[in-house]
């Protein structure tokens, strides 16, 4: 039994900005319209594609809906997001009751997507993530992207989602850590090296005599240590670094309360 994940915001935003239409009425009055038939038609045979494509079984089609824990905690979060194609609310609501798509209050498509893939008991057998969202690199398991079906061990999820701790997101509004772009996090994170702050006392010129703050490269013991050092570094702190991790993870099953209907917020084990 084979079954995808799809990021059905992904593929609501694209087919209705697709299917958008401007009309002009003369007297410089434009206004937008869009056929919604035509854009649930068209998601419909878009899904079917992907199933026949892939193989698969079943689909479930994974959505967002209102504000999310991520809000919350970073009121900046996603604020520079353009808006929605005409249509999307009313193409998700069908979806979502007349099409059995998923949603949970409180946390995005990614998190639901994340949350079934890592659960071994909601959907039985091979899972699929369907995303071109380099966020989902962060979820173990399967994914099809860029038109193969790639596998993301743990360790390379949890390399993933680190790096996008120090990095951040411009898209999704969160800055990461300051002057660490993707080379710097990721060559950090594999080789753990982090930052020691020491105070260097300068030998030669005329500021001969005085002390200054300099860094140096040492090992740390984890990769969670790693990130936390550099955001010492950019003159910001551990919890500055622990809101920015909480931002960049998509939930897996342990991040989430079933009972209660709601995330756990990502702790290191260390």
């Amino acid at each position: 039994m084979r079954t995808l994940l799809i990021d059905g915001d992904i593929l609501v935003v694209s087919t209705g900005a697709a299917l958008e239409k401007e009309i002009d009425w003369g007297d410089d009055e434009w206004t937008l319209t869009c056929d919604v038939k035509e854009v649930k038609a068209t998601i419909l045979a878009t899904v079917k594609r992907i199933e026949r494509d892939l193989d698969a079984d079943a689909s479930v089609i994974c959505l967002s809906k209102g504000e999310t824990f991520r809000h919350q905690i970073y009121p900046a979060y996603k604020a520079g997001r353009s808006r929605k194609p005409v249509g999307t609310n009313e193409v998700k609501r069908w979806l979502i009751e007349e099409h059995g798509a998923k949603f949970k209050p409180g946390i995005e498509a990614d998190d639901v997507m994340g949350i079934l893939a890592t659960n071994p008991r909601i959907i039985k057998g091979e899972k699929i993530i369907v995303s071109a969202d380099k966020d989902m690199l962060t979820i173990p398991g399967k994914l099809y992207r860029d038109g193969e079906i790639i596998t993301v061990t743990p360790d390379e999820a949890e390399l993933n989602f680190l790096t996008q701790t120090l990095t951040g997101d411009t898209t999704d509004g969160y800055p990461g850590c300051p002057g660490v772009g993707p080379v710097t996090a990721r060559t950090a994170l594999l080789t753990m090296t982090g930052a020691e702050r020491y105070d260097h006392v300068i030998e030669r010129g005329k500021r001969k005599g005085e002390t200054e703050v300099r860094w140096r490269d040492i090992n740390m013991l984890s990769r969670w240590e790693t990130v936390v050092s550099h955001y010492e570094k950019a003159g910001l702190t551990r919890e500055d670094a622990l809101l920015q991790a909480r931002l960049a993870r998509i939930l897996h099953n342990d991040d989430y309360d079933h009972q209660k209907k709601e995330p756990i917020l990502w702790t290191p084990l260390t």
